[in-house]
């Protein structure tokens, strides 16, 4: 039998776009005649590029994190951006509510769909690692008015399921009784690219985000690397700088599909890129942000599980030729052991694919 359903992605980032494919690709096998819609607009040809066969809609889903160049939140911006947001978001569910014909709505993290489900009875899901409510209630000064929070929370509450992986601040798992805890979700049968290197290096890969928050300081610690000639450090094309221990991966590249064939990811504490590390067991050295409150609760939990270590961003511009050597030789090893043994599953996707036919059968 042939269902519709529709995927709402908020602009902000890769992570949720991957997140949702692997879901999408499960609910597939459940459902073969399944017909996707997603609806996104800062990244929409990415989501095409990923979830490939669907139907695409332009549309921007209510959602900024406005940024400083460091990567902080600029709340002044975010302020100013949210200031109309309930006007903005009242014409936006009359829009969708015109042209609301599924079988049921995926959320990541946008929360009129929400709302739109509860008026048409139809089956809504969240997803996400933290929600926006959460993360901006965090920041100080706070940007959004307190009724503007309250209406975020009783939008998510409306959802037949929120769906949440390990690492989830407690806070929102235990406000949001709809939620459920799920394992980590990241895609299935991944065309995992294994990179040769002389003598075989120590291999390093750098993940900036889809943003280029990281793009100056990688630029400032760049020659750091070509001192470490026993390191052999991959990135993504865009930088001058060439050295013998350094490669240049392919913008089309998914630098995701790398993270299995490494000795040591380097990053931003992405949710994404934490739960690629995990699955695939391969240690994590995280860079921090300046006020960015998931970022710091990611660091934090990985520390306490002994799955990853910290350095500063000031560190990686301008000391990581010391840093990193003492870094191999020491905490590597414990991390290393700790990777290998954990017992998280990754089969997220699968159980909330499962959890979803259940609901709407």
């Amino acid at each position: 039998m042939s269902r519709k359903a529709k995927i709402y992605l908020s602009d902000e980032g890769f992570g949720h776009i991957v997140r949702q494919d692997a879901i999408a690709k499960e609910l597939l096998k459940l459902i073969p005649a399944l017909e996707l819609t997603i609806q996104t607009e800062k990244h929409l040809e990415v989501a095409q590029s990923i979830f490939g066969k669907a139907t695409y809609i332009s549309k921007h889903n209510n959602i900024v994190w406005n940024k400083k160049s460091n990567g902080s939140p600029d709340v002044t911006l975010i302020s100013e951006f949210f200031g109309d947001y309930e006007a903005r978001s009242d014409e936006y569910i009359l829009e969708e509510l015109g042209k609301l014909e599924y079988d049921f709505l995926l959320s990541d993290f946008v929360y009129e769909p929400f709302e739109l489900g509860f008026q048409k009875a139809v089956p809504t899901f969240g997803v996400a690692h933290f929600t926006w409510d959460w993360f901006f209630s965090k920041l100080y000064p706070p940007p959004l008015k307190s009724d503007l929070i309250k209406r975020f929370f009783d939008a998510a509450e409306k959802a037949n399921t929120l769906y949440f992986p390990p690492l989830t601040p407690v806070e929102i798992t235990n406000h949001y009784k709809n939620s459920k805890i799920v394992p980590f979700i990241v895609r299935k049968n991944i065309d995992h690219k294994v990179l040769e290197t002389r003598n075989n290096q120590f291999k390093v890969l750098i993940i900036d985000s889809g943003a280029g928050v990281l793009r100056n300081s990688i630029e400032k610690s760049i020659q750091e690397l070509s001192v470490l000639d026993d390191i052999h450090f991959f990135l993504v094309e865009g930088f001058d700088y060439q050295s013998d221990n350094i490669t240049y991966l392919s913008k089309s590249d998914l630098l995701v599909d790398f993270i299995g064939g490494m000795d040591l990811v380097i990053g931003r504490a992405g949710f994404n890129t934490i739960s690629e590390c995990i699955a695939l067991r391969t240690p994590m050295l995280l860079l921090g942000e300046a006020m960015n409150p998931e970022m710091s609760e990611n660091i934090l939990e990985l520390k306490k599980l002994g799955l990853g270590s910290f350095m500063s961003l000031k560190k990686f511009e301008t000391a990581l030729s010391t840093f990193l050597p003492k870094f191999i030789t020491s905490e590597y090893k414990t991390i290393k052991e700790n990777m290998e043994s954990h017992n998280f599953e990754s089969n997220g996707a699968e159980v909330i694919a499962r959890d979803i036919l259940v609901k709407i059968s």
